[in-house]
């Protein structure tokens, strides 16, 4: 079975959730340029998404509008189903929003939600027409995955034939991993951290406000990961000299993070899109030995874990002088990325 999966958004630089599931069932996948830090930087990215390729890796590049976009969403699914016919695609897994149109695809699709689009949230762009055309793409698939049960019982009510299958671990790569704070400078150090994404939502500077709070000389906190925007950039403006900022570091080096904190912070906002999604750095912080401060999203505390303290963003300072060397146990074999790219392919199979 030949599938072709279509990510939320493309970055090859961080562990994505549908690439992972390509990766882990040797099928191709969807890339393309997309950089909206500046008018500059979009432009060139959108440019640079005219390109069409298909490498060794089974990376697939097509050209790609984006605006206007009810004429781009068609152009782009005429160009989709050459490439479904040239690559003798069988079945299309889609966790895009807005560049295709499922129903007019010529294979058929299993839509993959990865986070809660289903919402009005205008902070990244799900405006009412957007959400309409979310909600007719799901309705027109074969299957949904679903991130997570919350999302599973919202999907329920547009698609029955559903599934959750929540983001996974390189329980290896964990297991292989050497903790940095000698490489850093941070040996007689408690050190907390952030790692992953930066934008206004995952309430980064918050955090940073926080820790300013406690800092003295024996702690420190670290961020890895960074973007271009004026978020970013601002925040580092300000806290640079008091928090180390470690920037974009390569895939199989993360989990040396991970494993370098003691304790791993979530500060996201919450809203529908945070509540109903599963943050997979809560377990990775976990399993690189560290506990977890997170503010009250509703999914990880449906969860449960042992790993996790809440609390609002505004006492994350308090949580932090408190929260001491982790003495939980948990099995996190379940997440393994392996395992659940089985779960899907046994789905599709399923469902088409």
């Amino acid at each position: 079975m030949n599938i072709l999966f279509i990510p939320h958004s493309p970055n090859l630089d961080l562990i994505n959730r549908v690439y992972e599931f390509a990766k882990n069932t040797n099928s191709y996948f969807l890339y393309w340029e997309m950089d909206n830090s500046s008018l500059k930087h979009k432009i060139i990215s959108q440019l640079n998404s005219l390109k069409y390729k298909i490498d060794d890796d089974r990376l697939v590049q097509i050209p790609l509008l984006f605006r206007p976009e009810k004429l781009a969403t068609q152009i782009n699914t005429y160009t989709l189903n050459n490439v479904i016919e040239k690559l003798k695609i069988d079945v299309i897994v889609n966790a895009n929003a807005l560049l295709f149109d499922i129903k007019k695809i010529a294979v058929p699709v299993i839509y993959d939600l990865v986070d809660d689009h289903l919402e009005v949230n205008r902070d990244i762009g799900l405006n009412v027409s957007r959400i309409q055309k979310i909600k007719e793409d799901i309705v027109h698939a074969k299957g949904v995955i679903c991130v997570s049960s919350f999302l599973e019982e919202k999907v329920k009510q547009l698609n029955k034939n559903t599934i959750t299958i929540e983001n996974g671990l390189y329980l290896e790569r964990f297991e292989k991993a050497k903790g940095l704070k000698k490489e850093l400078g941070l040996e007689d150090k408690k050190v907390y951290g952030y790692i992953g994404g930066v934008a206004s939502w995952t309430g980064v500077a918050k955090a940073c406000e926080n820790y300013m709070k406690i800092k003295d000389t024996t702690n420190a906190f670290i961020i890895v990961g960074e973007n271009d925007s004026k978020y970013y950039k601002d925040m580092y403006e300000v806290y640079h000299n008091d928090v180390i900022f470690i920037g974009k570091v390569p895939p199989y080096k993360v989990a040396d993070y991970f494993k370098t904190l003691d304790v791993g912070l979530i500060p996201f906002e919450i809203n529908d899109f945070t509540n109903n999604a599963l943050p997979i750095k809560a377990l990775e912080y976990a399993l690189g030995g560290a506990n977890v401060i997170a503010t009250k999203l509703r999914y990880l505390e449906y969860k449960a874990y042992p790993f996790i303290e809440f609390c609002a963003i505004e006492n994350f300072y308090k949580s932090m002088q408190h929260n001491d060397t982790a003495n939980w146990r948990y099995d996190f074999s379940k997440y393994d990325w392996k395992s659940l790219s089985d779960d899907v392919t046994a789905f599709i199979k399923r469902s088409i």
